[in-house]
């Protein structure tokens, strides 16, 4: 089955998040701002990858630029382009396969934090619901620092009819939440075709998806503070699961 796709038009700035959508096939660029003389115009790197672009590159003075671009801290480059997402999930055929369903995230760098965690620990895919959540948003992408690039992002309309779907193909479903009930998190074993699933730091994950969750785990706070930001958490949680791939090698 052909992978539909969905795409939507995005802003970023700031010379690492540009440098990585100028590098990137993954985009289609559609204007490049760039402040005459700025920090990113004298930038070796943007310089470089900028030669491919140059018919969507315009130079703007510092009246010019700041008027356009006020209260942004672009170090003199802004970017807007489309990016796709993928409608459709494939098969998953990999033994290992873990991915991420981030529920009732509502806050824009959280969201942005996690894809670009996800990305650090490699996982295979994010799941993002269509409803519940904030969606990608240029300002989740720009604090994902480019990380949505390189991680296959689906978007998916019914958690647990997605989640009925994958475990048909050998999928088991972990609920990260605290509770009376959950697991400690380093108790389980993270390996073979994994959902892991996070809620919101203020609702959790909803009942209703919980009820599909094969494993509820938690981490234990011995500070006072009993709650992890939802980033922390799903970086400690796919950090794990890489140190006991890692060690059962």
């Amino acid at each position: 089955m052909k992978n539909k796709t969905n795409n939507s038009y995005y802003t970023v700035f700031g010379i690492n998040n540009c440098s990585e959508i100028l590098n990137s096939d993954k985009d289609k660029i559609i204007s490049i701002f760039l402040l005459k003389d700025g920090l990113a115009q004298r930038n070796d790197n943007i310089k470089k990858s900028l030669a491919k672009h140059k018919e969507k590159c315009k130079l703007l003075n510092k009246h010019d630029f700041s008027k356009k671009f006020d209260n942004k801290r672009t170090q003199g480059i802004v970017i807007h382009f489309n990016f796709y997402t993928h409608n459709t999930l494939p098969q998953f055929k990999n033994e290992n396969t873990c991915l991420l369903i981030p529920e009732s995230i509502e806050d824009p760098q959280n969201l942005g934090q996690i894809i670009r965690t996800s990305e650090c620990a490699g996982i295979n895919g994010l799941l993002l619901p269509q409803n519940r959540t904030v969606g990608l948003t240029s300002s989740v992408l720009q604090v994902s620092q480019g990380a949505f690039l390189n991680l296959p992002i689906y978007n998916i309309g019914n958690i647990s009819q997605t989640i009925s779907t994958l475990k048909k193909e050998g999928f088991w479903v972990v609920g990260i939440e605290n509770g009376v009930d959950a697991s400690n998190w380093y108790d389980i074993d993270y390996s073979g075709k994994i959902i892991f699933i996070v809620g919101s730091e203020g609702k959790g994950i909803r009942q209703k998806i919980l009820k599909n969750c094969d494993y509820i785990v938690t981490i234990p706070m011995l500070g006072k503070i009993n709650s992890l930001n939802v980033s922390a958490t799903v970086s400690a949680i796919l950090f794990e699961r890489n140190r006991q791939l890692c060690k059962s090698k």
